[in-house]
């Protein structure tokens, strides 16, 4: 089976829904661009595989005759982006071209149930294929980087002010535990369009940098898991609407790689994954509850984190799920 992807160098919705599978399919010939060149364009293909918007938008018809290929659009988020997003304003020209892939899609492949139920009314052939990893693979080793103080970690983007500002005022009464910890924040990129935001995050998670942190910059895809080496206890906040429960459970599994124990928001995607051995926040008390326990219980964050790795290895394993995403693939080349 011969698969072109289509995914940019530095989309990690890209990495994760078109490079991980693909790279680790087995028994295909596949190729990768975010621009494909006329000597890539001029073979056929069984499928064109891209997450949610692709060069092709306006004319799938045009590309699926000229390469000879079945069409799958990829999505793992809802593309209605609630209004206080920071990408709203841009995703509103984005709306048409994406509802016009699924409609024209051959086949639409999903993160979770309910982003499933947002697509069915634009295309009823629709395959759900939840993120996985591929533990002990490239970069997703168990590796950690030893540290005398106890390190609370979130990563993600600025995109996320919202849901870390949950974490203010639990964090301010870590205060009392501030010769033991470190607060460690993933994805801080320092450029003019969103330093303003970054420093206000950055001011949310470490009580006004009154606390000990270290701020890593953003990374490349390939590269991005590095950071997660410098964690000892992982949160994983949420703001509960309808575009969050549309998200996938990624930082779970991440967090499984390495054997992070986790404090999560009770919201979906998350609670879907009820058996997930994390520590549920259903309230705000809970933050700091959960916090202050495993910050004065060493015991707890080892077997919390044990739980959780074996957990992700057995649910969430690419090698499990991408020979159903296969089979997929090869039902619509043969329709």
């Amino acid at each position: 089976m011969k698969i072109l992807g289509i995914s940019h160098p530095n989309s990690g919705c890209g990495y994760h829904r078109v490079c991980l599978p693909m790279g680790y399919m087995d028994n295909i010939e596949g190729v990768i661009s975010n621009y494909p060149t006329e000597e890539m364009l001029s073979t056929n293909y069984d499928i064109l595989l891209f997450n949610r918007i692709s060069l092709w938008d306006n004319n799938l018809n045009a590309i699926r005759e000229a390469i000879n290929c079945k069409v799958v659009c990829d999505m793992d988020d809802d593309w209605i982006l609630p209004s206080n997003h920071l990408n709203y304003n841009d995703y509103q020209n984005m709306i048409g071209r994406i509802e016009n892939n699924l409609l024209m899609s051959d086949l639409v492949t999903c993160t979770n149930e309910r982003l499933a139920e947002r697509i069915y009314p634009f295309n009823k052939s629709v395959e759900i294929f939840p993120n996985a990893l591929p533990f002990g693979e490239g970069q997703f080793i168990a590796d950690k980087k030893e540290s005398e103080l106890i390190r609370i970690f979130w990563a993600g983007g600025c995109t996320h002010e919202h849901d870390l500002e949950l974490l203010k005022y639990p964090i301010q009464r870590l205060m009392q535990n501030r010769n033991k910890i470190k607060m460690v924040l993933g994805g801080y990129t320092n450029d003019d369009a969103s330093r303003s935001i970054w420093d206000k995050m950055l001011s949310h998670f470490t009580a006004s940098r009154r606390l000990q942190f270290d701020a890593y910059a953003g990374m490349r895809p390939t590269e991005y898991f590095e950071m997660y080496e410098n964690a000892d206890i992982m949160l994983v906040p949420l703001v509960a609407n309808n575009w969050s429960r549309c998200k996938s459970n990624l930082k779970l599994l991440e967090a499984s790689v390495k054997n992070i124990p986790v404090i999560c928001s009770k919201v979906e995607p998350y609670s879907m994954d009820a058996d997930a051995p994390v520590l549920w926040v259903e309230k705000q008390a809970d933050w700091y509850k959960h916090l202050n326990f495993l910050i004065n219980n060493e015991k707890a964050r080892q077997d919390y984190g044990e739980a959780l790795g074996e957990w992700g290895r057995k649910k969430y394993n690419l090698f499990d799920i991408n020979p159903r995403r296969r089979t997929a693939f090869e039902s619509i080349t043969k329709a």
